[in-house]
């Protein structure tokens, strides 16, 4: 699921939804940060607008504050609503922690706050990551901002979206503090394969956060995160099954894992009617060579069940597409596998295991585009993939 994330450059009426400076300010003062439609509403919740009715005219929000400097969660309960032509994130004013008396009292106009997105739009969470130029922990971190992004900013245009991984990229350049909070956006991946029991990603993560550790809400998001991110390519993939078979290029299919939450695999291939080949789908968001999780039961089934087994790699998935690269009959790997755990001692046994897509004899990428799938569009390839 495509993930979505924002840069607001807070402006002198932003700051004011703070506590310290609506009490420090004079003249006009308003209780919200303002969302610019262009960005929160055009590109990052189209929809939104023909829901709003459902919602009582406002989005109640779960939002979650980072920073500035290093300072951690602090999470409170606000809402976005319309006032005329602008969107807004408002509600009571937000005060310093009982705990951090001057938290938020260093930040100034033009600093910074990455705004990251869960929801559509219902049960919204937004993880808020202020960077502040007074702040020592933050300096190098703002100066890159305002580097990277500080010229598409205007007086009219104070929200940009940001693609994550650029963020990311720009992040790994910097020599931040190891606890500092805007790390997260670097470990996306290492959430994901950790969330999913990789030891991989446990291991980076304990690198990377040797003073802060992983929050049970943060884990707990990014298996949510996995979990829909596998639904979602097991959906893209039956849509391009079906596209496929419309076009005459493709085989039936049957979606097992849609009516058996518990079966060794997703689908199951159709020839003349009889089964012909079992399809898994494993799906990130991430890189194509982020780990594989597979478990036993799946391995048994590649390497004892009846029929060839194929693992379908999607990564890069969204909401529309995805990447997809195949590995054929994967039935020897597993038994290979599977014979080395037989060497175990009694009673113990292994539940899955992560596997590096470079040892799997994967094809060439495929791109699945089904953005103009309801357009009516007859450019059949342009999403079928190629």
């Amino acid at each position: 699921m495509k993930r979505k994330l924002a840069l607001k450059r807070l402006s002198a009426s932003d700051l004011t939804l703070f506590e310290h400076h609506y009490r420090n300010t004079s003249g006009a003062k308003q209780k919200a940060i303002n969302l610019d439609a262009a960005v929160f509403v055009d590109a990052l919740f189209p929809s939104l607008p023909s829901r709003l009715n459902t919602m009582h005219g406002r989005v109640i929000v779960t939002l979650t504050i980072y920073g500035p400097g290093g300072a951690g969660a602090h999470s409170i309960t606000r809402k976005i609503l319309k006032q005329q032509k602008n969107w807004r994130l408002n509600g009571e004013l937000i005060s310093n922690p009982p705990e951090e008396s001057a938290r938020y009292d260093q930040l100034t106009k033009d600093d910074y706050a990455i705004l990251d997105f869960t929801g559509d739009p219902e049960s919204l969470t937004v993880r808020m990551y202020l960077v502040a130029q007074d702040s020592q922990q933050d300096a190098v971190l703002h100066a890159a901002l305002q580097a990277k992004y500080g010229a598409s900013f205007s007086p009219h245009k104070g929200l940009l979206e940001v693609d994550p991984d650029e963020l990311a990229r720009l992040l790994s350049g910097l020599a931040l503090p190891t606890e500092h909070p805007a790390l997260d956006f670097m470990d996306f991946d290492a959430l994901e394969d950790a969330a999913q029991g990789g030891f991989d990603g446990l291991t980076n993560l304990r690198k990377r956060r040797q003073a802060r550790g992983v929050s049970r809400e943060e884990l707990g998001r990014a298996r949510q995160s996995a979990e829909q991110i596998g639904r979602l390519g097991e959906e893209i993939l039956n849509a391009w099954f079906d596209l496929q078979r419309q076009t005459g290029s493709g085989p039936e299919h049957r979606w097992d894992a849609d009516t058996n939450a518990v079966a060794p695999y997703d689908f199951t291939l159709m020839n003349k009617g009889k089964p012909w080949r079992r399809v898994d789908a494993k799906s990130t968001a991430g890189d194509f060579h982020n780990p594989i999780h597979v478990s036993v039961a799946e391995l048994a089934e590649m390497a004892h069940g009846e029929l060839p087994y194929d693992l379908y790699r999607f990564y890069a998935v969204n909401d529309v597409s995805a990447r997809l690269r195949i590995a054929e009959d994967v039935g020897k790997f597993a038994a290979d596998l599977l014979g080395k755990f037989s060497a175990l001692p009694e009673g113990v046994t292994v539940d899955g295991v992560s596997v590096n897509p470079d040892v799997l004899a994967f094809g060439e990428e495929i791109f699945i585009d089904l953005s103009k799938n309801d357009d009516g569009d007859d450019e059949s390839g342009d999403h079928l993939g190629h």
